[in-house]
């Protein structure tokens, strides 16, 4: 037979070929049952999973229960020296769908005998409910003695042999299988790449689902209940439309609007109360009449006859059409009709549904409203002509004031000029003079010591400290003045790293007191760089400067960004954002009376021989403020230290 043929099973389960037609003697039957009996080869059939299904003929060289779990896995039960190969022809047979044999498996039986085997994978060709495949185990050669080494030398050498080349040949083999397999591990990565985008996105979809399959869950089991219900509700259906027809008529007779149901040919079918009691009219003389001809033909009207024999057929509806009538008994009357044509599927009738809605009063009353409005804008014309003349005038009185602004303007800027000249002669012509008072009282104090007297080193002592004073607050005064003139430039600044630098500059004066500086929560803000520093600087100053007698000074520093609603500050918008900084110390603190006056230039709570100053330095502070359209507050109480709210534009 075709080695490259799969089997066909015949309806008693044994193996055949269609080459010959199998006679039905009994002779025939009985020797074919003894040769299957006596020389069938050891076989199984598995599964695609390696699963076996089914054992034939003498499995039990090849096979072998393992120890632990009990198991059907060919690749298991296989003896080691089969099981690779026996993997590779089931793998090639799987694919190819075609007839695998591996031939030349020498398989050790003990120490002294091996055999050399053949095994064939075959595919059944059989309608079965999965894929089978029939594992062929037949045994090539006689059984070979092992002999002692010693004696048998060359013997041993050939089957070395062969062992080698049957080695060389699984090797080859192997690396045919690795090469196969690192192609297929290569496209299955791509497939396994594209196909976990599509599940990350699926993983999306199917959560949304998830959820809406939830709550479809509740309305599924709402719906049952429901449906449960509405065959009984069906049964009753045929008497509720009865009862619902008549309800409509109830409807219909209880509108207070007149109403109207005419049928194709424009004779009136019904009409509610209202109707003939607005327009004077009786049933028996309206129903089955034209509505033309009802209350001797008062319904004859031209626009009527347009919108019911030319607009109804063509749109079906019309809405809010406006008609006014001179009726001979109720007089003239500004209507609203309202019409839809209504086709019956059940009788095939076309009906007209008219609504009239009499708007005569409510017209009457709009008609005055208007009169009294046209009264009003004539009267709001004289006024707005007095207010056009007004305008004029404060325009013209607005153009003078500018002018008068101008020429403000002008002047202020010569007295800019005026200040930055003032600025340069005090930082150069007014300090110079006060550097040479220091410079020669000290020289003079230390060539002429032992010329002077106690009390003319005093005065000499006292001179060098009132010219430090006055040099200082020059300083101040420029200080002060430059917060008004220099530009103003803002820029974006870490907080963090502005009260770091401020640490560092000051870190001799810091560790000759003692001081902490605690600062956190320190924000991004856009501020003008210097002027900001020396704001920090001078909070700073006056918290080591006025700390408690003993007591080590300890600043804290924070910031936050809120709204003015949630500052709770009069003076802040209430929607608009802003930077909040408290700069708060443990020093000897001020009366609650002085927390606006401490702002005032040359304003000091303390004489100067407690503490140094010029009473500039809140000044320069509110200054720095202002220039950053912000505000700021101190609160205090005597001996519990000090604390400064500020508030400027979050931007």
């Amino acid at each position: 037979s075709d080695g490259n043929q799969p089997l066909e099973i015949t309806g008693n389960g044994m193996p055949s070929q269609k080459t010959s037609s199998v006679t039905t003697s009994g002779l025939s039957s009985a020797i074919d049952a003894v040769l299957v009996a006596e020389f069938m080869p050891a076989s199984v059939v598995i599964n695609h999973e390696m699963e076996i299904l089914q054992f034939r003929g003498s499995t039990d060289l090849y096979l072998t229960h393992p120890p632990g779990k009990a198991t059907f896995n060919i690749l298991k039960m296989a003896r080691p020296e089969i099981a690779f190969e026996l993997r590779n022809a089931i793998t090639k047979s799987i694919k190819s769908k075609t007839r695998v044999s591996k031939s030349g498996i020498e398989m050790k039986i003990n120490a002294q005998k091996s055999r050399i085997v053949r095994l064939e994978s075959v595919p059944l060709k059989i309608d079965w409910e999965e894929p089978l495949l029939l594992i062929i185990f037949t045994e090539q050669e006689q059984s070979e003695d092992w002999q002692d080494k010693n004696s048998l030398g060359k013997s041993n050498t050939a089957a070395q042999e062969r062992r080698i080349k049957k080695l060389e040949e699984e090797l080859l083999a192997a690396r045919a299988d690795m090469l196969a397999f690192v192609h297929e591990q290569e496209a299955a990565t791509e497939e396994l790449q594209s196909a976990n985008e599509e599940v990350v996105s699926s993983n999306e979809e199917l959560q949304s689902v998830n959820e809406e399959l939830e709550t479809s869950k509740e309305e599924i089991e709402s719906t049952n209940e429901e449906l449960t219900t509405t065959n009984q509700e069906l049964q009753t259906r045929n008497e509720l439309l009865h009862e619902s027809y008549d309800y409509a008529e109830a409807i219909i007779a209880t509108i207070t609007e007149p109403i109207l149901i005419l049928d194709h040919k424009l004779c009136i079918k019904s009409a509610n109360r209202s109707f003939y009691k607005k327009f004077k009219v009786t049933e028996k003389e309206t129903e089955g009449s034209l509505l033309y001809d009802v209350g001797n033909g008062q319904w004859d009207i031209p626009r009527l006859r347009e919108l019911l024999e030319d607009i109804i057929p063509k749109n079906a509806y019309f809405e809010d059409f406006e008609l006014s009538h001179k009726f001979p008994v109720i007089g003239e009357k500004i209507m609203l009709l309202n019409a839809r044509r209504i086709i019956q599927k059940t009788h095939q009738e076309q009906l007209i549904l008219l609504a009239i809605n009499d708007i005569t009063e409510s017209m009457l009353l709009q008609r005055k409203e208007k009169e009294r409005l046209e009264k009003e804008f004539n009267i709001s014309q004289q006024d707005n002509l007095k207010l056009e003349n007004a305008v004029q005038e404060r325009t013209a009185a607005l153009e003078q004031a500018n002018e008068v602004l101008a020429e403000k303007n002008v002047e202020l800027e010569r007295m800019n000029k005026e200040l930055e000249s003032f600025a340069y002669v005090s930082s150069h012509d007014l300090q110079e003079p006060l550097r040479k008072i220091q410079t020669f009282a000290g020289r003079i104090l230390e060539k002429e010591e032992h010329n002077l007297t106690d009390s003319g080193k005093a005065y000499f002592v006292r001179m060098q400290a009132a010219a430090k004073r006055m040099q200082t607050l020059i300083e101040d005064l420029l200080a002060y003045s430059r917060t008004s003139t220099a530009e103003r430039r803002f820029e974006k600044v870490d907080l963090n790293v502005l009260i770091t630098e401020i640490k560092t500059e000051l870190k001799d004066l810091l560790l000759e007191k003692h001081a902490t500086i605690k600062a956190t929560e320190l924000c991004e803000v856009k501020i003008i760089p210097f002027q900001f520093r020396q704001l920090m600087l001078n909070l700073i100053g006056n918290a080591l400067k006025f700390a408690k007698p003993g007591v080590p000074p300890f600043i804290i520093i924070k910031s936050s960004i809120k709204t003015g609603r949630t500052l709770k500050y009069e003076k802040l918008f209430p929607e608009k954002k802003y930077c909040h900084i408290i700069v708060s110390d443990n020093g000897i603190g001020f009366e609650p009376e002085y927390k606006e006056r401490i702002f005032e230039i040359f304003q000091r709570l303390h004489d100067k021989s407690e503490y140094e100053g010029t009473g500039i330095g809140l000044a320069i502070v509110k200054k720095i403020v202002e220039n950053h359209h912000g505000f700021i507050t101190a609160t205090s109480e005597l001996g519990k230290g000090a604390r400064f709210d500020i508030y400027f534009p979050y931007l």
